[in-house]
């Protein structure tokens, strides 16, 4: 009969773990979901989390919130002002509305600027498509302060039966007023196991803050506050911008950890010992388990491995001895046949790209200029303000607009968020050459483009002859001599 042959094959790996995640999402709300309060399509405590283990969503973020808040507030009017047309009382009550919006964003909070807290709650809209600030009104029943609320303790509840709200506007100069019917919604936030109702901002309802019914009456002190949600989309919940790419994420997550884990446990090279004719003895199976346990740290990157192995014996001789088969050990390197490093790089590359891509900004927003000169830089700079930050602030602005100043009894007046100065006074100065040549320009046109190149505010000359082109001075100087010399004559 042929001999029967077998192989056996016996794998060694370490014992040790890759790095995992400690923390906890635990969503305290998931016992009250179905009643009133509405689930959210997805975790909100691990989108809020999920940027710390990214190395562009948190660059991308910050570059939305800076770019859409770091510039400040500013107040500007709904018509013109200096027109000929606006009479002095109506321009005295501008004047008057400015300085009243003007004082209103700047104590909307006394710890923090308004830009600061409208930067929280947006940072807390591109992690997790929600973001949420509180209204707090004076006495007159005017709002007159926001706080910033935690988007992972806070949740959408179902809209409420219609009720009837007025809604001021100005129409030809006069103000008006309107009733319409509208559907509010609450929110609730919930903290140690407390829940705290909020309602929408502008429902005149009185609401129990703390268990989200409508009542007539009650104390101040139990009265629920308002709430303002800034989220991306339509639905009750925001859909953050990002969020196809989260498989991208993850995995540019975990080949970071496998490179970590690589220098971490550089020593060990990928191979396969092969014994011919023996097997590996008993202490030597122990120490290459015992070896592959021992991987990590810098004290065993220089140890040697000895292996030993025993020959199969064969039919006894002559002399009743046994002959042995003489043994052959090999150790084969597979470090080949895996996936070289460059690999990894171009799929975190594309990665970054591809998130990016969703928030739709260039590289050099993100601290990756290496690649740009100044044409291309205020070329990414002046289309990406265009296409993006511009209608972000306009879109976040006119819903603010919107929610105080009628209530505020404003309509002379609106908040702006200003924006980038692409301006080059260098640049305007060579434009304006010819102009100033021809005549066109007078001393007090050019005052603020001076003040922006030596620093410094510089107010216009008073006379008049400084608020006409000089050529044209001289032109009339010239006529009313040339007028005089004939009438002499």
């Amino acid at each position: 009969m042929p001999n029967n042959q077998s192989v056996r094959a016996t794998v060694f790996k370490s014992n040790m773990a890759a790095p995992q995640a400690k923390q906890l999402y635990d969503d305290q709300f998931s016992d009250l979901y179905g009643e009133d309060i509405i689930s959210p399509p997805y975790n909100i405590i691990e989108l809020k989390t999920i940027a710390e283990y990214s190395t562009i969503l948190q660059q991308c973020i910050d570059a939305y919130r800076v770019n859409i808040t770091g510039f400040g507030f500013d107040v500007e009017y709904t018509f013109d002002v200096n027109s000929s047309d606006v009479a002095p009382a109506k321009k005295k009550q501008a004047e008057k509305n400015w300085m009243t919006l003007e004082s209103f964003y700047k104590c909307l909070h006394f710890d923090e600027s308004a830009e600061t807290i409208l930067g929280y709650a947006i940072e807390d809209r591109e992690k997790t498509g929600n973001g949420f600030m509180e209204v707090l009104r004076d006495g007159s029943g005017k709002p007159a302060g926001i706080e910033y609320l935690d988007v992972k303790n806070m949740r959408v509840c179902g809209v409420t039966d219609p009720v009837e709200v007025t809604f001021s506007y100005e129409e030809n100069g006069t103000s008006k007023t309107i009733k319409r019917q509208k559907r509010f919604r609450k929110y609730v936030q919930m903290q140690n196991g407390r829940k705290v109702f909020f309602k929408e901002y502008g429902d005149p309802r009185i609401m129990d803050m703390r268990t989200g019914e409508y009542v007539n009456t009650l104390s101040q002190q139990y009265q629920a506050n308002e709430a303002i949600h800034l989220k991306i989309g339509s639905g009750a919940y925001g859909i953050p911008r990002w969020v196809g790419n989260i498989v991208n994420l993850y995995g540019a997550r975990k080949a970071e950890e496998l490179n970590f884990m690589y220098f971490k446990q550089g020593r060990h090279v990928p191979a396969a010992i092969t014994v011919e004719n023996g097997m590996l003895s008993e202490t030597s199976y122990k120490e290459l388990q015992d070896y592959m346990n021992d991987l990590e740290g810098v004290e065993n990157a220089h140890k040697f491995l000895l292996i030993e192995a025993e020959g199969i014996a064969k039919e006894k001789d002559l002399h009743g001895g046994e002959d042995i088969t003489p043994v052959s050990v090999e150790i084969k390197s597979l470090a080949e046949i895996l996936q070289d490093d460059a690999l990894f790089l171009e799929y975190d590359d594309k990665s970054r790209n591809k998130l990016r891509s969703a928030f739709r900004l260039p590289p050099l927003y993100t601290g990756e200029a290496q690649e740009y000169n100044k044409a291309t830089a205020d070329t990414a700079r002046k289309i990406t303000e265009e296409q993006v930050f511009q209608p972000e602030r306009k879109t976040l602005v006119n819903k603010l607009n919107t929610l105080f100043l009628p209530e505020l009894g404003l309509h002379d007046v609106q908040l702006t968020l200003k924006g980038p100065d692409f301006r080059d006074p260098l640049e305007i100065a060579k434009v304006l050459t010819p102009f100033i040549t021809a005549g066109a320009v007078s001393p007090n046109d050019l005052r603020d483009l001076a003040g922006r190149v030596l620093g410094k505010t510089l107010e216009e000359w008073p006379e008049e002859i400084y608020s006409r082109p000089p050529l044209q001075g001289a032109q009339d100087q010239n006529a009313k001599k040339t007028n005089g010399d004939l009438n002499q004559s």
